[in-house]
């Protein structure tokens, strides 16, 4: 028992001289790398916070700067854990751009040793899958990046302006699209991330509920009740959470399940917000129509059934009357030889 007690002591030990071994190479890497390369290093926490600050710095920008992000954008972030190479890629960060909450942000910047990133934190600024939430988000990164790199605040602000604008406009643009194919009021269930995104496009919210793993047994009696509503369409579901809930709640009800991502890149060719949120109101569309298809096959199949009951019943009258009428000619005839 001591032996193999001492062996995984050591084992640790060793895993542990390598990781360090191998970010402190990575960090000698990435200093004399930055010697050769004068460009502006952003590392953001997540995707969608990265291509925001992409679209503020711009093309009049884009060959001064580098952005990249940490967390995979599949991964929920209450559910992600860093990893030596996280630490390489913050150390080279000239400005950290993160929502405020991630605990393990000022975990890395210690380990990493840097001291002077410029950080910018977007906290408590609402959802950035509604546009208002979007142009917050947007115009907290480009005053940050203003107050870092002043002389380029006009290109900052513009830019902030424009892409903003063009977020709004596509928004509106699928807003239209929703009613234009009949969809407003179509009632859904969603996980409650997207309470705000399907309201302002039009659906209606029948019941929304927080992350599967906390859901109550009186949670879900209310949530199943809200899908037993022949009205409701879908069980919307976020593509980083666990996806496995509302998949059986769709199955168990008859309803379309839908799963869209709240993070750009997570859907392969997704990598821009933009892409993202076309295919997200793409999903919600399909997932619409597939729905209205369904009940109008199944009102089909109803009448069919029914057609089918009526000629049934139809063909057994006439059977029972032809009885009636061949015992009364075989009475008849009797009576008559008689």
């Amino acid at each position: 028992m001591g032996s193999t007690t001492s062996g995984l002591t050591c084992a640790g030990r060793l895993a542990a001289c390598l990781a360090s071994t191998f970010v402190l190479l990575s960090l000698a890497f990435v200093g004399m790398a930055s010697g050769e390369d004068d460009k502006l290093m952003v590392v953001c926490t997540n995707s969608a916070l990265a291509d925001f600050a992409a679209n503020v710095f711009g093309e009049e920008l884009g060959d001064a700067v580098e952005v990249e992000y940490i967390m995979p954008a599949a991964v929920c972030p209450s559910h992600f854990d860093t990893s030596p190479s996280d630490v390489v890629t913050i150390a080279s960060a000239d400005v950290v751009i993160s929502l405020g909450w991630e605990p393990w942000v000022s975990d890395l910047l210690e380990s990493s040793g840097n001291d002077d990133a410029y950080e910018i934190a977007c906290l408590g600024l609402g959802e950035w899958n509604i546009p208002s939430g979007a142009e917050l988000h947007i115009s907290k990164i480009a005053e940050g990046l203003s107050e870092f790199k002043p002389d380029w605040s006009s290109t900052f602000t513009a830019n902030a302006l424009s892409y903003s604008a063009e977020i709004a406009d596509a928004f509106e643009a699928a807003r239209q699209m929703v009613a234009s194919e009949g969809l407003n009021g179509t009632k859904v269930v969603t996980i409650e991330w997207y309470t705000l995104f399907l309201e302002e496009l039009g659906f209606e919210v029948a019941k929304s509920y927080g992350a599967p793993e906390g859901l109550s047994t009186a949670d879900i009696l209310e949530i199943s009740a809200a899908c037993d509503d022949p009205e409701v369409a879908m069980v919307v579901d976020n593509l980083q959470s666990t996806v496995d809930f509302g998949m059986q709640l769709a199955a168990d009800y008859g309803k379309i399940h839908v799963v869209l991502s709240n993070f750009p890149g997570a859907i392969p060719g997704k990598y821009a917000y933009l892409d993202n949120f076309e295919y997200n109101v793409d999903e919600l569309v399909n997932g619409a129509v597939a729905f209205e298809t369904m009940q109008s096959e199944l009102s089909d199949l109803e009448s069919e059934i029914s057609s089918l009951e009526f000629q049934r019943v139809a063909l057994a009258s006439a059977v029972a009357a032809l009885a009636i009428l061949l015992v009364l000619s075989i009475l008849i005839a009797r009576r008559k030889k008689r």
